[in-house]
């Protein structure tokens, strides 16, 4: 994506293109104009002069504005194209005084055709016209050249050298667009990234707000209400309300659990990453009756919360897929902790399956959420071999 000063230096660069491309057109107009009008000669030589002249406008206009990408790109095709320019304008020297006028036009041609040191071999060239010109004094002639001709390559360095630092300035401005895109991408993320960490901590505030008042005095009241009733109370309405009142509790209490467990991460409460994974693996061994081995490598240390949920949640989506689909008859889950990532491999010998063909709603949740943290989640499966699911998560932040 360009900017507004971006696409005005281009749209500029490309009229100073057409009006080199075009200048010719008109100097060769002109020169012939004169010739035409001061000839001597009858009507016949003078249009042999025209034809030529039409001739050398045919040869610039199809090298350089039919074909502008040659330009400085083409070496050959554009050292052709000059040597015919000094040809025609050797030829129409001759013909008319006029087209002297013209030389100074081929100095500039040899900056647009040619590119880098050709270009000043093309400027010394150049001067043929002027040597083959009837009348020449050659004197003179050779010590105009030896003053005009460092002259021209010059002016002709000088524009390149503007040209090349307009150039330069602008891929620089590109860069720094890229670069301020990119900062505001990452700045977006470390934003979205706190605000992740912001509710993840709230959340965990109000289950702990809950638990200590509303689910403590809920169970304050279930143990005096079941107290009550140890001292049996005569049937009749109290002890149907007594009963109605602890039903209602037990409720209240079940469903305000529930919502510390959604609000808080689970095993991870009171627990590191790794006892939480230890427990997540043993409760999938108890359940699906397949042995599952789990490993801790490297040294472990405490890792931002939202770190840890996502990789235990990693490896209870990873566990569920293979007790669901999988056939498996053993299980390996690795957990490593390296410098500055944390890697979960889980490994079985199941019936595996084609990576992008088969994949559900949970998989692709797991890969959503770990890329927010600017980790990586690798499937390696095929039919009969078995799936290794690997997933790398950066150590973004300590949470103590």
């Amino acid at each position: 994506m360009t900017t507004v000063e971006e696409r005005l230096g281009l749209l500029r660069e490309r009229r100073w293109n057409q009006a080199w491309g075009f200048a010719p057109f008109g100097v060769l107009f002109l020169t012939c104009a004169i010739a035409v009008t001061t000839a001597s000669r009858g009507w016949p030589d003078q249009a042999v002069t025209v034809g030529i002249a039409a001739g050398l406008a045919g040869w610039h206009w199809w090298f350089v504005v039919a074909h502008p990408q040659w330009w400085d790109r083409r070496v050959w095709p554009m050292a052709v194209y000059f040597v015919g320019v000094l040809a025609f304008a050797s030829v129409l020297v001759q013909r008319h005084d006029a087209f002297q006028l013209f030389i100074p036009m081929c100095y500039v041609l040899a900056f647009v055709a040619l590119p880098g040191w050709p270009a000043y071999l093309g400027v010394v060239a150049a001067n043929v016209p002027w040597l083959l010109a009837p009348g020449t004094d050659l004197r003179l002639t050779l010590v105009n050249l030896a003053v005009g001709t460092p002259l021209a390559a010059l002016i002709g360095g000088v524009i390149r050298a503007m040209e090349r630092e307009a150039i330069r300035r602008r891929e620089t401005n590109a860069e720094l667009v890229a670069m301020a895109e990119e900062n505001a991408r990452l700045h977006g993320l470390l934003v979205e990234q706190a605000r992740a960490a912001g509710i993840a901590g709230e959340r965990a505030r109000l289950a702990r707000e809950i638990h200590d008042t509303v689910a403590q005095g809920l169970t304050g009241i279930v143990t005096q209400l079941e107290a009550i009733d140890e001292h049996a109370v005569p049937p009749g309405p109290v002890r149907a309300r007594l009963e109605i009142a602890g039903g209602l509790a037990r409720t209240s209490l079940v469903e305000v659990r529930r919502s510390i467990e959604a609000l808080r991460p689970g095993p991870l409460q009171g627990a590191r990453l790794g006892e939480a994974v230890r427990q997540a693996v043993t409760t999938w061994r108890e359940q699906y009756g397949v042995p599952a081995a789990f490993t801790v490598t490297g040294t472990p240390q405490p890792l931002h919360s939202e770190v840890e949920v996502t990789v235990l949640r990693a490896a209870q989506e990873a566990l569920s897929n293979v007790g669901r689909h999988a056939g498996a008859r053993r299980v390996d889950v690795t957990l490593s902790y390296m410098e500055d990532v944390v890697v979960l491999d889980v490994r079985d010998d199941g019936v595996g399956f084609t990576p992008g063909v088969a994949g559900g709603f949970g998989l692709t949740a797991l890969m959503e959420r770990v890329r927010a943290l600017a980790g990586e989640v690798d499937v390696e499966s095929a039919p009969g071999a078995g799936t290794a699911v690997s997933v790398t998560v950066p150590v973004i932040g300590v949470d103590g």
